[in-house]
């Protein structure tokens, strides 16, 4: 049976505004470990690479633009990311987010709280399919 899953998409219009909204990928159940019993599973994708990011709890990045296509799972911490139309959503452990605002005004991130964020990038080609 296929679901989906929600992610927030940060992304840029033709006019370079920048924006976010809810998106969603399909994932089915399936036995992906046997002999675990089933759960949910997306398509694989191909990746470029990937880092660990940790931020510091008072950090602010400034208005920037993400340097390429990267998925980005937060594994710890409280994130804002402000985009260009006024809009804002929150990132918390468990968030995924698809960064895809690669020009344009780009988007501000700050670490709210009192702890540090951690979270894992995985740089995608422009090419390939986000869902």
């Amino acid at each position: 049976m296929q679901r989906p899953l929600e992610y927030t998409r940060v992304f840029s219009d033709d006019a370079g505004e920048s924006h976010t909204e809810t998106a969603t990928i399909t994932v089915q159940s399936e036995r992906f470990a046997p002999p675990t019993p089933p759960l949910d599973v997306s398509a694989m994708s191909k990746s470029a690479g990937w880092n660990l990011l940790r931020f510091a709890a008072d950090w602010v990045g400034g208005w920037h633009c993400t340097p390429y296509r990267q998925w980005v799972f937060v594994m710890g911490g409280q994130a804002t990311v402000r985009v260009s139309d006024g809009s804002q959503c929150e990132l918390r452990a468990g968030s995924i987010c698809l960064l895809e605002d690669t020009r344009g005004k780009g988007h501000l991130t700050t670490i709210i709280g009192s702890d540090e964020v951690l979270m894992v990038a995985i740089r995608i080609s422009n090419d390939e399919s986000a869902a």
